[in-house]
């Protein structure tokens, strides 16, 4: 076992289901202590519950915080608890996030302000109210939890792609910043995971998009979390999780998005051909 994380502590946001909660698993397996965030607490419960059970050592410990990323107030109210009670942590994984694929003009003011609340503001939020510990600290690392699609625009997710292109500039930044008081800082973009978000996506998802989408590959949340795991103890910046997913980030930037908007293009026409086929 690495011995990297051993006695280290983790605050994840998001951390009650999907990517957040197969990385505190494995952090546990690790010998991490940690405090999970998210806004349910019934959720959380079985959450602390799963990690505690995957503890291998009897000085980790574990607790939850209820907390809406989205609120700036309740988020430096509750990580400054958090702080006080446990410490200043080691690594903060801000994995909570929500999506919306649709097309453009079905998409209202109030579905645009939300999403960009949770997943671009909540992530600020956070990070916000961590960092001056951090800063006191003179460590720390910090985690966030973008996508493929803020990567590579895709269709049918103007509002999503959105929050998560502003994440990736927005790390690009604070990472720069951040360096000054040795606080790292990683930024994850994942191509489509099996999680919840999926169905719940898909009701609205148009027939291009998912098409558009299978380009890049499909991967189990064990594997991004993984990967979120092995950038901590390497030190990387940019992580893109997934062959599929990193060869068409390669061929984008190699080809200033040639090779990727021509391709998308045409299964956007066909996607919208057989759409059109079937409602008939």
């Amino acid at each position: 076992m690495t011995t990297f994380f051993f006695n280290k502590l983790a605050f994840i946001t998001g951390g009650s289901s999907g990517i957040g909660l197969e990385t505190a698993l494995m952090l546990a397996d690790r010998g991490c202590s940690m405090v999970l965030f998210a806004r349910g607490q019934a959720g959380l419960d079985k959450a602390r519950q799963a990690v505690a059970d995957r503890a291998v050592d009897a000085n980790q410990k574990f607790d939850t915080v209820s907390m809406d990323v989205a609120d700036n107030t309740d988020v430096a109210q509750k990580i400054n608890d958090a702080v006080e009670r446990f410490g200043t942590p080691d690594i903060l994984i801000n994995s909570a996030g929500v999506g919306d694929g649709n097309y453009f003009e079905n998409i209202t003011y109030e579905q645009f302000d939300r999403v960009m609340k949770i997943n671009v503001y909540g992530t600020r939020n956070t990070i916000s109210a961590v960092l001056p510990h951090m800063k006191k600290k003179r460590s720390g690392h910090i985690v966030n939890l973008a996508s493929e699609a803020g990567l590579i625009g895709i269709f049918g997710y103007s509002l999503y792609s959105t929050s998560k292109y502003a994440l990736v500039g927005f790390s690009e930044c604070i990472r720069a910043e951040f360096k000054r008081h040795n606080i790292r800082v990683t930024v994850v973009c994942p191509p489509e995971v099996k999680t919840p978000f999926i169905d719940e996506e898909a009701k609205t998802m148009p027939p291009e998009g998912k098409a558009v989408k299978r380009m890049a590959g499909l991967l189990e949340p064990e594997h991004v979390a993984k990967t979120i795991v092995k950038a901590i103890e390497r030190n990387r910046f940019l992580v893109v999780p997934g062959l599929a997913a990193k060869f068409m980030y390669f061929q984008h930037r190699i080809s200033n998005g040639l090779l990727t908007r021509t391709p998308s293009d045409w299964i956007v026409a066909l996607a919208a051909r057989m759409a059109a086929k079937n409602r008939r």
